[in-house]
């Protein structure tokens, strides 16, 4: 999980200066990060998806971009990002399309905020409708009017409705030239997961939602 640049900007003037994180924590909370005690839960799934990821059943959801009813499908998405990670020590990941049934959730201007609400539905829908699998990748791609991707949500779930993984990319991350296209917006995420699944689950979800 990561703040967003304004607050990652605020942090390192205050950081310094009070040298504990969990005098931060009010603020993180505001600006949408969740609460120490699901933290503790999230970095316990994190080290559970990744000690079982080689034999586990992983579902990988179609990419969908959220806004409206039904969203727009993605369906090549799942079967690109499953023999991704199939390459990559998780032999027994599997493509299926995302999900009709959820209700859509408001973007709203704070991309964290909507990430975790985002994260808790994918959860109730979980623990509703008990789909087959060990573990479940949702993925969100939300498209400029213009065409290119501006913001990734990836999730991933455990059977239980536990997430195991919350993450928000948007511009900041992305660089230039923009993500014109899901294929290469599918291969940024993939690099990204593989990158958070090499460390700590205290470097992945911090303390007291800072880091």
């Amino acid at each position: 999980m990561r703040l967003g640049p304004a607050l990652s900007c605020l942090l390192v003037l205050v950081v310094p200066q009070f040298g504990c994180k969990s005098m931060l924590y009010p603020l993180a909370r505001a600006f949408g990060s969740p609460s120490e005690g699901e933290l503790k839960r999230c970095r316990a799934t994190f080290e559970q998806f990744k000690s079982q990821r080689g034999t586990a059943r992983i579902v990988v959801h179609s990419a969908l971009d959220p806004r409206g009813p039904q969203g727009a499908w993605e369906p090549r998405t799942a079967d690109q990002l499953v023999a991704l990670m199939q390459q990559q020590g998780m032999p027994h990941a599997v493509p299926v399309p995302a999900p009709k049934d959820i209700d859509p959730t408001p973007l709203g201007a704070n991309q964290m905020r909507y990430t975790w609400k985002r994260a808790h539905a994918y959860a109730d829908w979980i623990r509703r409708t008990r789909p087959e699998g060990d573990f479940f990748v949702f993925v969100e791609l939300l498209r400029h009017p213009a065409g290119e991707i501006v913001g990734i949500q990836t999730y991933v779930l455990a059977a239980s409705g536990d997430i195991a993984y919350a993450r928000q990319l948007n511009s900041h991350q992305f660089g230039r030239p923009a993500i014109s296209d899901p294929q290469s917006a599918i291969d940024f995420l993939h690099g990204v997961l593989q990158s958070a699944l090499s460390r700590p689950a205290d470097a992945v979800f911090p303390p007291y939602g800072v880091g």
